[in-house]
């Protein structure tokens, strides 16, 4: 993995004898997939609730709807609510996105792909997911 450290200093506040950078999450995590883009790897970063017996139910009904659609691994992670889930198949990362967001009211995810994040993420996603290569 080549990741430029000029990836994580924005340029507005770059400079030569510039020492010091201020990165949030979401910056990290866009340099790391962008870093990972020639890979294919999609990024779903997991948002769990902190507990009630609602999220409890949900995260249930979560694990159970991703292993009836085949996806056992995501499943098990999910089921050790695991913050980041890593996709070297973006196939697989569309239908994990897809499944998270249908079947739990209580559990999101964020997903970073190719360096995007949000709608842009998705699109470029959705292509590599459902293309002829």
């Amino acid at each position: 993995m080549n990741l430029s450290i000029d990836t994580l200093f924005p340029e507005p506040e770059a400079s030569e004898d510039s020492a010091v950078a201020a990165l949030s999450h979401q910056d990290i995590v866009v340099a790391l997939s962008a870093a990972l883009a020639p890979q294919r790897v999609a990024v779903l970063h997991m948002l769990y609730p902190r507990t009630d017996a609602r999220t409890h139910r949900s995260l249930d009904a979560l694990v159970a709807a991703l292993h009836g659609h085949g996806l056992h691994e995501v499943a098990h992670l999910v089921a050790q609510e695991a913050h980041y889930l890593l996709f070297r198949e973006p196939l697989k990362a569309w239908k994990a996105l897809h499944e998270i967001r249908n079947d739990s009211l209580a559990i999101g995810t964020h997903l970073y792909y190719n360096g995007l994040v949000g709608e842009a993420a998705e699109r470029a996603l959705d292509v590599d997911a459902h293309s002829k290569d």
